[in-house]
């Protein structure tokens, strides 16, 4: 697994990069839909924040716990039962699932691992984030090592990751 360190990861909000990417979304009428587990309602909140949400989130589930991934989301328990719900492989098939509850131009995926819960992970270290984004159907995805001090850190961390990630693939999309 080939994970990104990325120290210029800011541990506060990047509102310049966030109202860049959002003038874009605008700029070109797309719509944007999250489904997340590991931050848990984070980045739509943040995104819902933003003053141009109203023209562009459609919306965002949180999928905490595996049943929702199943259930709800349509991940085949198979891909939980072989990498773990935190894992890369999850995260790319939340984005079907999410394409289904709340069409939109732009969708992002993101799991992880936050703080060390009462067993240690099989695979993920904490601070471990995966995250996919998904514009008109060209995925990009990325796995990094965002460790922090308490897991408030982590979500601003990943947050802005995905911010980052979603500003390289409108660069080429």
């Amino acid at each position: 697994m080939n994970k990104q360190y990325d120290r210029k990861i800011m541990v506060r909000i990047d509102h310049r990069l966030l109202n860049k990417v959002a003038a874009e979304l605008v700029k070109r009428g797309w719509t944007l839909a999250t489904v997340e587990s590991m931050t848990a309602g984070f980045l739509s909140s943040i995104w819902s924040l933003q003053v141009d949400a109203g023209h562009l989130l459609k919306g965002g589930i949180v999928c905490f716990e595996e049943s929702v991934k199943t259930n709800l989301l349509r991940v085949p328990q198979h891909l939980i039962d072989t990498y773990t719900a935190e894992s890369m492989e999850v995260t790319k098939a939340l984005i079907p699932g999410l394409k289904k509850l709340i069409p939109a131009d732009v969708l992002i995926s993101l799991t992880g691992v936050a703080y060390e819960g009462t067993k240690k992970h099989p695979t993920a270290e904490v601070g471990d984030v995966f995250i996919a984004v998904d514009i008109h159907g060209i995925l990009v995805s990325r796995v990094y090592s965002l460790p922090s001090l308490n897991a408030a850190d982590t979500y601003v961390k990943a947050f802005n990751a995905s911010l980052a990630l979603l500003d390289e693939l409108l660069a080429i999309v």
